[in-house]
């Protein structure tokens, strides 16, 4: 059951706090926690813990490693964040070493394995601000944090920590330019301006980014207050338990069974094909 801060919600309910909470995919008994609304437009697969601003968006991806991502983000297709790493250090890259999950199914490939707590080679959960764009395929690599406003071009593969307002591009990722001067940049990040709904925006000159904090300014002044709405906690999916055949069923199955196990013992075997 999904939960509303204790209360718990069902899928309906939820379905009007995030958009699309079914496409979820849920790996490693990943729980995510979204601050509503938000929206996922196609599968998008999380396999660790995660927070999720409001007023984000994606569509099909995965996070494996993401510690958070902020509010009025925006997800395009193929997104990889976190992705698994392997060791460049060690005899090999591969995870024989450490993974027991990967070939102990086959006597060959059982061995005493590195713990997973001294794979010292796995940089930490990427960190994604407020209002950060990733284009379609990005890839943002462990150990990185994207900053407020910043956005990504399409292919991007970044490596290292973007600055807020910075548009990066190129594999590794780049700075292009940024999105405004130092002194706008400066003012952005001390007005915050995604604390507040869209509701809470309304009327603002979004189109005039000047005009727009100065609006968003004096109404802060005016005492508006930020959105501060109950996060949702999606469950991680129980498998599916079969459903036990009725027993008239069985019983109707092993009729057609024992006839023709019959015919084969008097033809000595023999069936027709």
């Amino acid at each position: 059951m999904n939960r509303v801060g204790n209360q718990p919600i069902d899928n309906a309910a939820a379905e009007l706090l995030v958009r699309g909470h079914r496409r979820i995919k849920h790996a490693n008994g990943a729980q995510v926690t979204i601050e509503p609304p938000a929206v996922f437009m196609g599968s998008f697969q999380f396999d660790s813990p995660t927070r999720v601003g409001a007023f984000t968006y994606f569509h099909d991806g995965s996070a494996v490693q993401m510690e958070s991502i902020g509010r009025y983000c925006s997800i395009a297709d193929q997104v990889s964040i976190g992705d698994y790493e392997h060791p460049v250090e060690w005899l090999s890259s591969n995870p024989f070493q450490y993974n027991d999950r990967r070939f102990s199914f086959h006597p060959a490939g059982r061995m005493t394995r590195v713990p997973e707590e001294e794979c010292d080679f796995r940089g930490i959960a990427p960190v994604i601000g407020n209002d950060v764009w990733l284009g379609a395929r990005v890839q943002v690599l462990r150990g990185v944090t994207i900053g407020d406003g910043a956005i990504a071009a399409a292919g991007a593969v970044v490596t290292r920590d973007v600055p807020p307002y910075a548009i990066v591009g190129g594999v590794p990722a780049k700075i292009i330019r940024y999105r405004f001067d130092d002194a706008t940049i400066e003012r952005l990040l001390r007005v915050r301006w995604w604390r507040f709904s869209p509701a809470q925006l309304e009327g603002v000159p979004t189109t005039d980014v000047q005009a727009a904090l100065d609006e968003i300014e004096r109404r802060i002044d005016a005492g508006m207050e930020p959105y501060e709405p109950e996060p949702i906690t999606l469950p991680v999916p129980r498998p599916p338990v079969p459903a036990a055949a009725a027993p008239g069923v069985v019983r109707r199955i092993r009729r057609t069974i024992r006839p023709r196990t019959r015919l084969r013992r008097l033809m000595g075997g023999r069936t027709k094909d």
